[in-house]
């Protein structure tokens, strides 16, 4: 006995209007299927997400303080700068706008300056410790098509502090241990000082190094740069102290210091403990 197809079954009026809903719902589904050309990167005019605005963002300002830690010379250190948090011994400042082609409107004590980047010498007591700020006003045509509330101007007021050497971060007493040393947990201490009895002092770059041979030992130099998180020695290697990166996390107090003492290389990990 012969088998009917559902073409058998559906009567022949019915036929046509059927094979119409397939032929459309055949259409639709391969319409649905994606294109292996398609691509999604919003920022590519040929992708089918693409978004001009995507990454965009209204006119903003914004305040970058930096140190710079040598104020002479033509070698590397030279232009070196520290971009720290805010807070600085007495020091050549640099204070810049990330934000490109704007009109800068800056107020720094009783001075207005228009330069995208300008720098400041706070030096010695004319410039006393304690918590200064700076203002930036930015004028820029506004991206209308991206942000039509955008209005081409902002504002933006930053506090730095000045402090004595001994209130740096990188100033202080450490715990830890170094990597190619079998000593147990040790004790290593940055001072400053400022006369050869070695007495602690804030108001010298004069730095006293204890037990950074895990010896005891005390090694004295005042070739080195110093910001509140960081402090190097470029030299090469020395008796006294070469090729020296010494390093603090502010918010969690751990330390890397990785220098060289004549040709023995440390590298010492740790955590602030004191000041």
């Amino acid at each position: 006995m012969k088998k009917n197809s559902i073409f058998d079954i559906i009567s022949t009026d019915m036929r046509l209007p059927l094979l119409l809903i397939l032929s459309l719902l055949l259409v639709f589904l391969s319409d649905c299927k994606p294109d292996k050309n398609d691509c999604f990167e919003p920022t590519n005019p040929a992708c089918v997400n693409y978004d001009p605005c995507y990454g965009q963002k209204p006119i903003t300002a914004d305040i970058k303080i930096s140190q710079r830690v040598k104020n002479f010379g033509t070698d590397s250190l030279s232009r070196l700068y520290f971009e720290d948090d805010t807070i600085f011994p007495h020091s050549q400042i640099r204070f810049s706008c990330p934000l490109n082609g704007a009109k800068y409107t800056w107020t720094l004590g009783a001075e207005t300056l228009s330069n995208q980047t300008f720098e400041r010498s706070f030096f010695g007591v004319s410039v006393p410790f304690g918590e200064y700020s700076v203002k930036l006003v930015v004028e820029k045509d506004a991206d209308k098509n991206c942000f039509p509330a955008d209005n081409g101007m902002d504002t933006i007021t930053k506090k730095f502090k000045i402090v004595p050497l001994c209130n740096l971060a990188i100033i202080g007493v450490f715990k830890g241990k170094w990597d190619n040393l079998t000593n147990d947990s040790s004790l290593i201490s940055l001072r400053s000082f400022e006369s050869m009895n070695y007495a602690d002092s804030c108001g010298n770059a004069l730095i006293r190094f204890t037990n950074i041979k895990g010896l005891n030992d005390t090694v004295i130099s005042s070739n080195v740069f110093i910001s509140n998180s960081r402090m190097i020695n470029e030299d090469p290697q020395s008796i006294i102290l070469g090729n020296a990166d010494f390093r603090i996390n502010v918010e969690n107090k751990t330390v890397l210091f990785d220098y060289y003492i004549g040709n023995t290389h440390y590298i010492f990990r740790g955590r602030k403990i004191s000041n």
